[in-house]
């Protein structure tokens, strides 16, 4: 069977330094409730006895986001505060995906200008995920530890150069997070295109073969088709 094309969602690189800078500019802004976010996302793991806690939907009951952003010159579809992803009405809508794939949960913003509000930000949680990597074709360093919760093992992945997906991989879902390490996500082909056509921005799909250190060329999803860059080279 013929596996699909699938891409990485990342964050866009030169959204993510502007508001890095920002961050560094002024402590009221990001999430300012990490602390408690932190706890409840521990208590959620401790409860479930789950390996992949930030893949379950984020319960009832459970504290909100307190996000602070600029008064003017940022406001993206889509950005992170860490673990963190938040989205805005207008990726909502080109998503236009279930529950039981995508969360889309309200926060309390506490700053930020017009161009801001206009967006209705949500926090973003991607809670569907799949087996998707030959761990043996990737080329990465594979370490077995235990959970110290369920003494469950499982495997972590380090120095990673290049992901391979498993043999006719089939997704269950337009978008999930790799089972085998649930911090990365694929996409389908379709969703990155109706994404981006929509003029959703602050997001990129990379290619999943491409390098990921050293020079490279690297391969990404535009709305009208596949682009290249060139990475770590002078010119």
């Amino acid at each position: 069977m013929t596996t699909p094309p699938f891409w990485l969602w990342d964050a866009d690189a030169s959204i993510s330094y502007r508001f890095g800078n920002l961050l560094l500019r002024d402590a009221k802004l990001g999430v300012q409730n990490t602390r408690e976010m932190l706890r409840a996302e521990e208590l959620l793991r401790d409860t479930t006895g789950s390996l992949h806690s930030i893949a379950l939907p984020w319960p009832d009951g459970y504290p909100v986001a307190r996000l602070g952003l600029p008064n003017k010159g940022f406001a993206p579809d889509y950005f992170k505060f860490g673990s963190h992803h938040f989205g805005s009405r207008r990726l909502r809508d080109a998503m236009a995906l279930p529950n039981d794939v995508v969360q889309h949960i309200p926060i309390e913003l506490i700053s930020g200008g017009d161009a801001v509000r206009a967006q209705d930000y949500r926090l973003l949680r991607i809670v569907a995920m799949q087996p998707a990597l030959d761990l043996d074709r990737s080329e990465c360093k594979v370490e077995e530890l235990f959970s110290h919760v369920t003494g469950q093992p499982f495997k972590v992945l380090r120095s990673i150069d290049r992901f391979a997906l498993l043999d006719g991989l089939q997704p269950r879902t337009e978008v999930f997070r790799i089972e085998e390490i649930c911090t990365s996500i694929l996409v389908v082909d379709a969703f990155a295109e109706r994404v981006l056509r929509a003029g959703c921005t602050g997001m990129e799909f990379d290619a999943v073969d491409n390098m990921q250190s050293g020079k490279r060329v690297e391969r990404y999803r535009t709305a009208d088709g596949i682009a290249e860059r060139r990475v770590g080279y002078l010119d």
